[in-house]
């Protein structure tokens, strides 16, 4: 194959069409950029339309065309070969000649497109927003990856539990299958999807969501989960123009109001008037887009964490009050008013009506069942776990059979996923002790209620207005109502409220709430409301459901400096954590998804960072000396402390475990891991992450320095010799017997 000057090869890198060419070099060695995805490129910097008459062709020899058989196609080729040159063989030489007629427009693309190419993956060129680069998981593209091939098959299978049939727990479950790992999943419920429910009307065939209903086409590890079960997708309509808006006693079409919110009796500032909603509550944002980019996002959305979205609206984003109550009213932002600031980022970061949505088509609820049908391993329902007794070499469920006390079944396994919703796993007594910190951040959960109001009508009376899709807002009670697609039936979301505006129907029966939907629906629509409702509807209250309590979690700010965002991935012994309340967004589906894949990849490798032991003796007063740095108080908490820019060390010790200390490392990280000598019995095992290239030693040393207090002394002892013993081999009898089976 021919090559560039630079001695790249020239693959098929050569875009042709009517009376234009545009040559594109490879990319340099160690870019994985494919051919295909240059091509889809710079056809798209020709225009939307302009690249549809191109083709791929190669350089070198190749570049040669056939004789034309009219000169003046002749002339054009010998033109933009002059104006080209020969094929480039570096992207700093990717220049785009477009010839029309006589007329030879040249476009040239060198340098800018630098940024753009060496991207892993074009389509996260948006990434170069720091608001969007801040919202993304550094460890997205790794996940997107465990969701489209899989984890690699393991060498040693794990048999392993998991507490919730949601799609975390389906997802975890499903992947760790895969992997090899023997799975049984335990629901305290009488079905598997969690906050996916989907309602089927018997008679009819319509459906509607009262759980999840839409996914954000960000949400790309979602949209490849069900794309790999075979899910269809479709269109969610976020919003339409034909919709309406009523709030105090105005109502206007949403194309009004886009244009002009002022007519809704709102007292806006001359900056303020003429912008739509959207872009009143965007420009309140840029201040904070500045502070991203300046500060960096680590350090900005610590500062957003101590603050509420309110405080920053009518401050730094310096709006005006009535422009404030616009946003609560019309974008029901109200709801996000009292929490953390970087918390109403993240929200809106995935819920806009500027954003594109997808839905499952058929009803969310064949995601779980997809989850369940690719399942090898046990799924039993009505199996509450009541608690869980930690050892030194597995775990014991214990899960309650009836109503009366005292009766439970055992189960044991190798590990532990929790994924639960957070006031789910406050019932259950664990054995040793979760550590204070992690209590606390299990109370530091808000899960905020959230309902859904369905009405059945006799036909889709809202096709008349012309509105096919989208939401209405009202200041009633109903707040939101959200149209299906045409053709979805006659199935009406008649009122979708959360937080605070979901107070109104608390404590209301099915009955009632079914009345409040239908008045509030009749204000916007009519008295042909009351004509047409066929007396039938569902309501679900997702804050009195026994097993979820909520419909997710937020975060209000963060009171005092010792508070921080806890981090959900590190485990607790064996026990590992998932579930929507373990990640950012909070909220979505995907963030289960997200949470569940994490997980999965450390317990995938559960057994390569136990697999060595080292044992080592000590006198009563003395430390534990590695190569990185955590200070370990005294009653053995979980407490983190940055040694150097980026690395970090995570221990957790289980005093009642005799001493049993689990040391995660990151890489770079340098100095020491400190324990009390309270936490340290006489023999201590240890376990440690390995990391590939690099390995966290014990070490000995002779006693040095001088005794401090009787609380915190810095006596350092005589350490022993440590000496590696490899994990213990179970007999096939032993393993039958320590198989996971309910005793």
């Amino acid at each position: 194959m021919p090559s560039g000057p630079t001695g790249h090869h020239c693959p098929s890198l050569r875009l042709r069409g009517r009376g234009s060419w545009l040559p594109v070099s490879p990319p340099p060695r160690g870019w994985s950029v494919k051919p295909r995805e240059l091509w889809e490129r710079a056809g798209k910097a020709v225009g939307e339309g302009g690249a549809s008459g191109y083709s791929l062709h190669g350089c070198g020899k190749e570049r040669r065309r056939r004789r034309p058989r009219l000169n003046r196609r002749r002339e054009r080729r010998v033109q933009a070969r002059k104006n080209t040159g020969r094929c480039p063989a570096s992207l700093a030489g990717l220049i785009i000649n477009y010839h029309e007629d006589n007329k030879a427009p040249r476009l040239v693309l060198v340098a800018a497109l630098l940024g753009l190419v060496a991207s892993l993956d074009w389509r996260m060129a948006s990434s170069l927003n720091p608001f969007e680069k801040c919202m993304e998981d550094p460890d997205y593209e790794q996940l997107l990856k465990v969701v489209t091939l899989g984890l690699n098959r393991t060498l040693k299978p794990q048999k392993v539990v998991i507490v919730g049939a949601g799609v975390a727990g389906l997802t975890a479950a499903k992947v760790l299958s895969d992997a090899g790992h023997k799975v049984t999943i335990l629901e305290a419920g009488n079905r598997i999807g969690g906050r996916i429910l989907t309602y089927r009307d018997g008679k009819t065939g319509w459906v509607g969501e009262l759980g999840a209903m839409r996914m954000p086409s960000s949400h790309r590890i979602l949209h490849m989960l069900c794309r790999s079960l075979g899910l269809n997708l479709t269109q969610f309509t976020q919003y339409d123009e034909n919709t309406w808006t009523e709030v105090n006693d105005v109502k206007l079409r949403n194309y009004v109001v886009e244009k002009m919110p002022e007519k809704l009796g709102y007292d806006l500032s001359h900056r303020e008037k003429g912008h739509s909603p959207e872009d009143i509550y965007q420009m309140a944002l840029d201040k904070a887009l500045k502070y991203l980019k300046v500060m960096g996002c680590k350090k900005a959305m610590k500062k957003f964490h101590r603050h509420t979205l309110l405080e920053y609206l009518t401050g730094e984003g310096n709006l005006t009050w009535p422009a404030v109550q616009l946003l609560g009213d019309v974008m029901s932002k109200e709801g996000f008013f009292y929490l953390s600031f970087a918390e109403a980022l993240r929200a809106h970061s995935c819920l806009s009506d500027r954003l594109r949505y997808s839905r499952i088509v058929g009803g969310w609820d064949l995601l779980p069942r997809a989850l369940l049908s690719s399942l090898s391993g046990p799924v039993l329902l009505n199996a509450p776990v009541v608690a869980i007794t930690q050892g030194i070499h597995d775990v014991r469920v214990h899960i309650a059979t009836s109503l009366q006390p005292h009766s439970l079944k055992s189960m044991t396994a190798d590990l532990v996923l929790l994924t639960a919703s957070g006031p789910a796993l406050q019932r259950m007594t664990f054995s040793p002790p979760l550590t204070r910190r992690r209590q606390e951040a299990l109370r530091g959960l808000h899960y905020v209620a959230a309902t859904k109001v369905f009405l059945s009508f006799h036909r889709p009376f809202w096709n008349e207005e012309h509105i096919e899709g989208g939401h209405s807002n009202t200041d009633r009670p109903a707040r939101l109502i959200f149209y299906p697609a045409p053709g979805e039936g006659a199935l009406l979301l008649a009122s979708y409220t959360w937080s605070d505006a979901a107070a109104p129907f608390a404590g209301l029966s099915t009955e009632q709430a079914l009345h409040v939907a239908l008045k509030d629906v009749a204000a916007l629509h009519g008295p042909v409301v009351y004509r047409l409702w066929d007396g039938t509807g569902v309501v679900k209250h997702w804050a009195e459901d026994p097993h979820s309590q909520g419909g997710f979690v937020v975060q209000p700010p963060l009171l005092g400096q010792g508070n921080e965002d806890y981090d959900w991935a590190f485990p607790y012994g064996r026990i590992y954590f998932a579930g929507e309340h373990t990640a950012y967004p909070h909220g979505w589906v995907e963030t289960a998804v997200k949470s569940a894949l994490r997980a999965a990849v450390k317990i995938n490798n559960h057994g390569f960072r136990l697999e060595k032991l080292k044992h080592a003796s000590f006198q009563k007063q003395g430390h534990i000396h590695s190569e990185t740095r955590l200070d370990q108080d005294e009653a053995g908490l979980n407490e983190e402390q940055e040694t150097r820019p980026g690395g970090h060390v995570f221990v957790e010790a289980i005093p009642e475990l005799r001493g049993h200390v689990y040391v995660e490392t990151i890489p770079q990280g340098k100095g020491h891991v400190h324990l009390h000598p309270k936490i340290v019995p006489p023999h201590v095992h240890m376990h440690e992450e390995l990391i590939p290239g690099r390995r966290v030693q014990m070490h000995g040393g002779h006693r040095h320095g001088t005794s401090g207090s009787q609380k915190f002394p810095h006596l350092h002892s005589y350490c022993k010799a440590s000496r590696v013993i490899p994990p213990p081999i179970r007999s096939p009898l032993e393993q039958a017997t320590h198989s996971n089976s309910l005793q």
